[in-house]
Order: C-alpha cells, then structure tokens, then sequence
C-alpha cells in the first residue's frame, strides 16, 4: 500500500475576499508537492474546477508542467480531467506532450465534471449528456494515443481525424512516452458506480472519492465485476482511496492541530456543508448520524485519520482490512500558507514514518 496527496485545492481565504491570491494557490500546491516527493510519498493529484472559489484549479495540466520540474520521483495525475469541456483533439496531444515533460510519471484521470455550475459555464447542464460526451472524448484520445494508421471519427459530440504520415510535414508524430498509453484513472462516488463499470470494463484505474466503508466496499465489487465480466483480473493494487489524514508527532498534537488548524477549518466551513448542500452527508457518515452531529470532533474520532504515526498506521491498517484491501490512500492537501511548519511536518511524518509501515500491508 501507498500513500498520496489530493490537491482540490481546498482554499478557504481565496480572493478576493480574504486576500490568498491566485499566484499563492499555485505556488502553496507545488510547494506541497516537492515535500511530498522530498519525504517519499507516491502520487500527487491536482484537480479540475472553475467555478468554485474554494477550491480555484481550471488547469490541473498546468499543475502538472509546473510540479514536473519541481519533482524527480512522485507520480503526477490529474483528478481529473473534465472532457466534456475540452476538444479531445487538442487534449490528447497536450496529454501525450505532458506524459514526455513528467518522464512518464503522469496519470490520466478523467471524468465527466460533478459540478453545476461549471457544468452551466460550458452550458452542458445535463448530467448523462456529459457522459456521453466523456465516453466519447476518451475513444478519440485513445485513438490518438494508440494508432498510427489513419482514421476518421465522427461521433454524436465530436468529430477527429488522423491523416497519413507526411514526408514532407515530418507528421502526424506525437506519441506518448508511457506505452501504450498513460495509465487511465476513473473516480467513483456512488453506490454502483457506473464510473467505476466504465473503469472496470476497459482496464481504467479505479479511483474512490471520500466516502464510508460500505460505500468503498461495493465501489470495489462494481468494479471487479465489470472487470470480471470482460475477462480483465481486476487489482486490489490499482484502488486508489480517497481518505483525509493529518499526522503529527503525538495523538494529542495531531488532534489540536486538526482541529484549531486549516484542516478542521477546511473541513468545518467548507466539506461538511458542501456534503450537506449536496445531499451527500451520509456518504460519510452512518444514516443514524445525524446531519448537525457531523463535526470535524465527529470525524476525527470516526472517519479522518488523525494522530501520531503510529495511530495513523493502526486506522489505515483497520480500513484496508474492513475492505478487502486497496493499492494507495490519497489525503486531501490543505491550506497552510500563513504557518507552514506543522504541515511540513505532517508530509514528513507521513513519507518517513507512515508510508513505510503501510508499504508492508
């Protein structure tokens, strides 16, 4: 098992209100990533979103450019890349260019965009329609990546060709460096995922968002089914998890970190009332529970791993055991631009303490 980070990123005093302005968002993200890869962490994701002023990322490819001069071992992905709002053309060949620039440590995540007002941005409110529009977005950048022969493609949404190779032009040449392709990652949020059916039945990566055990426990069945059914072996090793952690040296520390610290703030004034307005509360809590008792006291003692290295070790260890087992565990990054240091810290703690226990699981 591995450990990772997620960069949302989860931003509480963006502009223009509170002053973070957009050249500190970024420079705190790659800041965080070249800690991570400094203490040995495996992976770290940088999502896509536009609208959202709380969580300000509408180039994760950007991230990613920017994170590979900065980095030598950590993987880079994107979580992910939105298709229905970018032409798969263009993508493709800035994705299979990417690939080059990060020395085949990038991963290929995808989806369809969650949210709706980024959804009426691009004026593509309707759910199903953007599936489709991924669906078929993926078929052209597969294509692109993969085949050297012609082809033409004209879809419901899209429409590509590959002309023949050209003496004179010395192309069509772009290939991606990691062969055949990328890895290609899908998240899943739902029960019965039918993200994770995608990524099962064509040999994606499967990815979980930050969701309960029974949730994880049928994302993983969904999947080895899909799996299954099209005669693929489905991994345990390639289930990325979802799952926020904050470590510090002693459970005590870790606690009051957590919770007078941006991580319970993050957690307090944006992800519990972001789940509630969504509907989506008892994805992370038992349906006993009720909403107003979900507090970052609530989650820390039932959900987010919070503690020394050691308590942290014992909490992953319980969840991978409750099940069935996953590859890597990814924990969100936080903003601790004002006062570093404990944060560091918890990169250190969890790259030179946590990660090699785990890697024994």
């Amino acid at each position: 098992m591995k450990i990772g980070l997620f960069a949302i990123p989860l931003v509480l005093d963006y502009e223009p209100a509170a002053g973070r302005t957009a050249k500190q968002v970024i420079d705190w993200d790659l800041q965080v990533a070249q800690w991570a890869d400094q203490y040995g962490l495996s992976e770290i994701w940088f999502a896509e979103h536009y609208t959202l002023g709380r969580e300000p990322s509408p180039a994760p490819d950007l991230m990613i450019a920017a994170a590979s001069q900065l980095t030598k071992n950590i993987r880079l992905a994107a979580g992910a890349h939105l298709l229905p709002y970018h032409n798969p053309i263009a993508l493709a060949h800035r994705l299979m260019w990417l690939d080059h620039m990060t020395g085949g440590r990038y991963i290929a995540g995808v989806a369809q965009g969650a949210y709706p007002t980024d959804a009426a941005l691009f004026k593509l409110p309707d759910h199903g329609v953007r599936t489709e529009m991924m669906v078929e977005a993926l078929n052209i950048i597969q294509s692109f990546w993969t085949r050297t022969e012609p082809f033409k493609f004209d879809g419901k949404y899209f429409s590509a060709e590959l002309p023949e190779y050209d003496d004179f032009w010395f192309g069509p040449h772009a290939r991606p460096l990691q062969q055949p392709h990328p890895p290609i990652a899908v998240t899943g949020a739902s029960l019965n995922s039918p993200s994770l059916t995608v990524a099962g039945r064509n040999g994606f990566l499967p990815s979980s968002q930050h969701v309960k055990a029974e949730i994880l426990r049928n994302h993983w069945e969904t999947y080895a089914k899909a799996a299954t059914e099209a005669g693929r072996d489905p991994q345990r090793s390639d289930w990325h998890i979802l799952r926020d952690v904050y470590v510090a040296d002693t459970d005590s520390a870790a606690m009051d970190g957590f919770l007078n610290g941006p991580v319970g703030r993050g957690w307090r004034e944006h992800m519990i009332p972001l789940f509630k307005d969504l509907g989506l509360i008892n994805e992370i809590t038992a349906e006993s529970v009720s909403p107003d008792d979900v507090t970052p006291e609530y989650l820390a003692e039932n959900l987010i791993m919070v503690g020394s290295p050691d308590t942290v070790v014992e909490k992953m260890r319980a969840l991978y055991d409750e099940i069935g087992g996953f590859g890597t565990q990814l924990a969100f990054v936080h903003d601790h631009t004002d006062d570093p240091g404990p944060y560091r810290r918890h990169l250190e703690l969890l790259g030179q303490k946590v990660a090699p226990q785990i890697a024994k699981f």
